[in-house]
């Protein structure tokens, strides 16, 4: 970034910035932007419009409110004891256990499964749609169409790491870099 920050282009561009800047404090549009802005300032539409924004709302000492306000808290309670009783339990269990497993395997692994999952519901929709003779060409367009969409998934999950080394996305890195810092 400080580099960047160096350079000849961005020194170029900040002083093209503070001149125009300086140029715009002393014009006859800052003063005139001013003027309007202070007749703004003094108008009647100003005032009831920043008296109704900035009203204090009438619901919130209504007896309606206060009940629904009461009710949430008690749910919050009610929520709160039970993600303490249930919480251990979950991080006990097998599915959390898989779960953890599957996120341990990477983001290549995760979209390989999860595009042979993609894979699979279309051909059992197909042999289902078969076995019932309800076979239309618009599932079996829609069936085929989350196939396809499975297989690219699948290899997005097989190349991922070339996906990685790829000039397109270091080049995306490289400027994210820079705007983030």
């Amino acid at each position: 970034m400080r580099y960047v920050n160096n350079s000849v282009f961005c020194r170029f561009i900040i002083n093209i910035v503070k001149f125009v800047l300086n140029a715009y404090k002393s014009s006859g549009l800052k003063r005139c932007a001013d003027a309007v802005g202070r007749c703004w300032q003094n108008s009647i539409v100003h005032r009831i419009l920043h008296g109704y924004i900035y009203k204090k709302p009438w619901f919130r000492y209504s007896l309606v409110y206060r009940l629904v306000c009461f009710i949430a808290h008690i749910v919050d309670i009610i929520c709160g004891f039970l993600h303490r009783l249930i919480a251990p339990a979950i991080k006990g269990s097998m599915l959390y256990a898989l779960v953890n497993k599957i996120k341990a395997l990477g983001t290549g692994n995760i979209a390989y499964l999860f595009g042979i999952l993609l894979m699979s519901i279309p051909i059992g929709s197909i042999v289902s749609m078969i076995i019932t003779d309800s076979v239309t060409l618009t599932n079996m367009i829609l069936c085929w169409g989350i196939f396809a969409l499975g297989m690219f998934v699948v290899l997005c999950g097989i190349y991922c790491a070339a996906f990685g080394r790829s000039l397109v996305v270091r080049l995306v890195k490289w400027l994210t870099d820079i705007v983030l810092g």
